[in-house]
């Protein structure tokens, strides 16, 4: 492909094990930075969110992009490691690093995502009659999440996973449909050749 001005633009092509990589590297880097995340103290999580998609100088300093972008900057001093970092590799490494950081990001405990699932602990039993299971779990495991339970094994992740599943599925067909129309837009409008 060339461009007008003659230089070479390489196009990515999107293999199953490139996919496949970069799957299994967006869901470490995720469950990485909500581990890091959940287990800090509370006054802390605010001020050190791995999930930060923008890194703020003297507040969120761990954003995972900006934390990826300064490892990648010390790995380039290592020969036998830079010459496999590659545009396109370092291309799909920070797209990585950004979907992790909007999934780890999406159920902070202090960010709206999160009220459903400790919503029972806090709103009128009356109103959270209409509000399923799936969506918000019983008292009991909110109330295991807000003051702790001192191993992950006794939180109730039986009560919990139902949750999970539903702020994942909301969020991974909302990220679907942004890439269908992303797809669509492309099309329409940059292809135009």
């Amino acid at each position: 492909m060339e461009k007008m001005s003659g230089e070479r633009v390489e196009e990515v092509k999107i293999t199953v094990p490139v996919l496949a990589l970069v799957l299994l590297l967006t869901a470490l880097l995720t469950i990485i930075g909500n581990i890091f995340v959940y287990f800090l103290p509370f006054p802390f999580t605010c001020n050190m969110n791995a999930g930060d998609l923008i890194a703020t100088p003297g507040v969120d300093m761990l954003g995972i992009p900006f934390m990826t972008t300064l490892i990648v900057g010390a790995l380039m001093y290592i020969p036998s490691v830079r010459k496999y970092l590659r545009p396109v590799n370092l291309m799909l490494l920070y797209v990585v690093a950004l979907a992790s950081s909007a999934f780890a990001n999406q159920d902070s405990p202090w960010r709206e995502a999160f009220e459903p699932v400790i919503a029972r602990v806090g709103t009128d039993p009356a109103v959270m009659a209409y509000v399923p299971e799936f969506v918000s779990p019983p008292r009991e495991a909110a109330e295991a999440l807000i003051r702790g339970t001192g191993s992950i094994t006794a939180i109730p992740w039986g009560q919990l996973l139902p949750a999970i599943t539903w702020r994942f599925f909301t969020f991974a067909f909302f990220a679907g449909i942004s890439v269908g129309l992303i797809s669509i837009f492309r099309r329409q409008w940059i292809d135009v050749e």
